[in-house]
This record gives structure tokens, sequence and C-alpha cells, in this order.
């Protein structure tokens, strides 16, 4: 098995999902998805789906709108993001630019887990990124 092979199957175990691939990796499609800008769409539906489940709390808490922004502020930040990428392990499983002497730059790894929740939203709905979610503490 290749290195990136092993890094797959690590990541795939870590999420429970097929791991997905970044720009510049040379797959042109992933399943009937086509990756002409890697993961960036997924992320950004990630992101969404992220801010959507802590407004969904919080306004089953009757939180403010005020706090609620708050606190997907400190819930969805890239910095925290980043952190539960490497808390977690999923930092070793992505593949590393030649340019960045092997170091992982926060905005991939926050990327990387925004992807990973849109990855599961499209696969099994709302459920499905709940439940990822959870495992991956973001809320």
């Amino acid at each position: 098995m290749s290195n990136r092979q092993s890094k797959l199957a690590e990541a795939s175990s870590k999420i429970g999902y097929e791991a997905l691939q970044a720009a510049g990796s040379g797959v042109p499609t992933v399943g009937s998805r086509a990756v002409q800008e890697g993961n960036k769409p997924l992320a950004g539906l990630g992101d969404r789906i992220l801010a959507m489940a802590i407004v969904d709390i919080a306004v089953d808490q009757n939180i403010s709108i005020g706090e609620t922004n708050a606190r997907i502020q400190m819930h969805a930040s890239n910095a925290r993001l980043a952190f539960l990428c490497d808390d977690i392990g999923l930092t070793g499983c992505i593949e590393r630019n030649v340019s960045q002497q092997g170091m992982v730059p926060q905005s991939i790894k926050s990327t990387t887990v925004e992807a990973v929740l849109g990855a599961a939203f499209k696969d099994g709905g709302m459920e499905a990124a709940h439940q990822v979610m959870q495992h991956l503490r973001l809320i």
C-alpha cells in the first residue's frame, strides 16, 4: 500500500467517509463529482451547515442573535477547526504541498474539516452531518 493509499485509509477510518481530493491532486472526479477546485465547494457547504447547526441549537435555547453570532464565531473559527483537525489526527492524513516544507497551514486544516462536514451532508443529509459534527466535537 502506498503512502497516499495509507493516508486515505486512515482518513476514511477517522471520519467514516471516502477521503476527497485536494486541488492539484490530478484526480479529475470522485464518484460523479468533478474535482475542479478540490474540496472548496464542499468546504463552503460544510461552513454553512456548521453555522446552521449552531443557529438551530441557539433558537432551541432562545439565545439572542448577538450571542448566536458570537457562538458561530467561536465554534466555527478557522483556529478552532484547525485545532480539531490536529486533535483528531486528521492533519496527518492531508497530502502536503512540497513548497510548504511539510507544514499544513491552518487554512487547509480548517477547510478540510469543513469539507468533511460538507461531504457527510451530501452523502447522508443533515442527520449524517449532525453525527459527524458530534463525532468531531464541532457542536
